[in-house]
């Protein structure tokens, strides 16, 4: 009985050891990239380029971990995880040496194991409850379905406007003042599918949770989407100078909701520099 919870205890052991590896190094792609991508394109109107690369970024950070490359001379961000990795390995054979002797220890491991998860469940439940609130907006108002198939939701109080798949959610205000751009605006969002872009950048802050790199990837993807957008806008043909005076004119009339203000501040920069 003891022999089989020992071997239990010993292969926990080592499966928790492998997963804090995986962990680690789909953490280390994010962080070594994205300084680069701030320097080299960040700055450049390549923007669906730029979206591309951010999106590699986050696909290859989960599965370049599970992927073994044998080279012949390590380079010395090879050789540092390698080190790193040898090192949580002796960790699991001094973990397994003590269960050894003691089976009902908590060790280091199992604490850490219970920290990650724990700030996995929350920031999983926390983009649970803030899609949950959409999907509360956009089933509890009217709805009407527009010319290019997109579902536009009225909402009769105050609210930014914003896109969620296929639905685009306007306060009646906007509507009742013909605010053809912005409803352009949030059509091309869903044209361009940037809630999916936004749901993978999501799934990978949920696993990377501690990485501040993995949110800093989703902060440069809204700043893209925003670009595209504002670039169909303005090629459907709808007045630059125009465009720009309905955006301060929404940052000044919603100044009272922060969210709302530093939106339309993003879009009149992006209409400057475009």
């Amino acid at each position: 009985m003891c022999t089989s919870s020992l071997h239990t205890k010993l292969k926990n052991s080592k499966n928790m050891g492998l997963f804090f590896i995986y962990i680690l190094k789909a953490s280390v792609l994010p962080g070594f990239v994205l300084p680069f991508y701030k320097v080299l394109l960040s700055k450049e109107t390549f923007h669906r380029f730029n979206r591309l690369a951010l999106l590699g970024i986050l696909v290859l950070s989960c599965l370049l971990p599970a992927v073994k490359i044998a080279i012949s001379e390590p380079t010395a961000l090879n050789q540092t995880v390698s080190d790193l990795e040898s090192l949580l390995m002796l960790a699991e054979l001094r973990a397994g040496t003590e269960a050894a002797e003691t089976v009902s220890r908590f060790g280091w491991q199992e604490a850490m194991v219970s920290i990650y998860l724990t700030g996995a469940f929350c920031c999983c439940i926390k983009s649970l409850i803030g899609i949950g609130r959409i999907c509360t907006v956009i089933r509890r108002n009217r709805k009407e379905r527009l010319a290019d198939g997109s579902i536009l939701v009225r909402y009769p109080g105050k609210i930014a406007p914003f896109s969620w798949m296929h639905y685009i959610v306007m306060p009646d205000t906007d509507l009742q003042e013909d605010d053809r751009a912005i409803v352009e605006h949030e059509q091309a969002h869903i044209r361009l599918r940037h809630s999916w872009d936004l749901l993978l950048a999501q799934a990978c802050i949920v696993v990377q949770w501690f990485n501040p790199a993995a949110w800093l990837v989703k902060q440069e993807l809204q700043n893209i989407h925003e670009y595209e957008a504002d670039e169909a806008v303005l090629a459907s043909g709808v007045n630059a100078k125009e465009y720009q005076l309905l955006l301060i004119k929404k940052a000044v009339a919603q100044a009272l909701l922060s969210r709302q203000q530093l939106k339309y501040t993003v879009h009149l920069k992006n209409v400057k520099s475009l």
